[in-house]
């Protein structure tokens, strides 16, 4: 089976770059970004960087949905209108966005074989996860084998995102104002771990600088892994990224994807401007 009998769709929190996108020929489907009265379809009607501006300079609490039904249609009207009958999915997790459940009601419309994939994440933890899909298409193997081994695979996907500042967390309502204060007062920087549908503090370090040591570690102790993504929040965090990344690359296996790139809006709602996020495929 070619690459061009099975599609692939996958949302627009994979963070994937459009060289990527382009050369498996992925289908995005763009999640939306409310940022006060104005909605933005991310990756389309607004880039990273400006996602980043907008977010933290605006006094509203920026929050994130599921694609519009029109998206969807058009995601599973180009697979039509290429003339494939066969469609994987690929989404965030169920447990931290209603994209995948709008995906599998979108699906029911259309006279084609779909399997969709809960991935259980989201960032560039799914964007490893839609690579490998990819990688599988290509290889040749049946719709259904790809989505199950893809399923399996999925036990394998960790993110970790390092806050800067706990400003956004405690505007979404995931923290008090007396426990920001605390730990302003202490320099705690959390790390938010999103793995198998949930999201949790995987840890509280004491400084920015004790919490990037314990994305390294964590990594060391997981190498050597198959793909590695890192995604930053700002300017100042992409530099801090760019220079990690040299460092982490002994612990990727030969020939697995290693992936630096803006985070998506999804993840920088909570973690606000100069977050760090280490995703990998074990």
């Amino acid at each position: 089976m070619t690459m061009n009998q099975i599609a692939i769709i996958t949302d627009s929190t994979a963070t994937l770059p459009a060289r990527l996108i382009e050369r498996y020929q992925l289908i995005v489907v763009p999640c939306q970004v409310r940022i006060g009265e104005s909605v933005y379809r991310e990756g389309v009607d607004l880039t990273g960087e400006e996602l980043f501006h907008r977010m933290f300079t605006s006094n509203s609490m920026p929050a994130t949905s599921l694609p519009s039904g029109e998206d969807y249609a058009a995601a599973f009207a180009e697979v039509q209108r290429r003339g494939i009958t066969q469609v994987l999915g690929l989404f965030v997790g169920s447990g931290l966005s209603g994209t995948f459940n709008g995906a599998r009601l979108a699906a029911q419309e259309y006279e084609l074989e779909v399997e969709l994939v809960d991935s259980g994440t989201t960032s560039l933890a799914l964007g490893l996860l839609v690579l490998e899909a990819a990688r599988l298409v290509e290889a040749g193997g049946t719709l259904a084998e790809i989505a199950e081994s893809l399923r399996d695979e999925t036990a394998h996907l960790e993110a970790y995102a390092l806050l800067d500042t706990l400003e956004f967390v405690r505007r979404g309502g995931r923290i008090g104002r007396v426990g920001e204060l605390i730990a302003n007062l202490l320099n705690i920087k959390p790390i938010l771990r999103v793995a198998h549908n949930t999201a949790d503090v995987a840890a509280r370090t004491r400084s920015h600088r004790k919490g990037l040591a314990w994305l390294k570690d964590t990594l060391a102790d997981a190498a050597p892994v198959r793909g590695l993504g890192l995604i930053y929040t700002s300017g100042e965090a992409q530099q801090i990224a760019e220079s990690l990344i040299d460092e982490l690359r002994p612990f990727v296996a030969e020939g697995g994807d290693v992936l630096l790139e803006p985070a998506g809006a999804a993840i920088a709602v909570h973690t606000g401007p100069n977050g760090i996020g280490l995703m990998y495929m074990k």
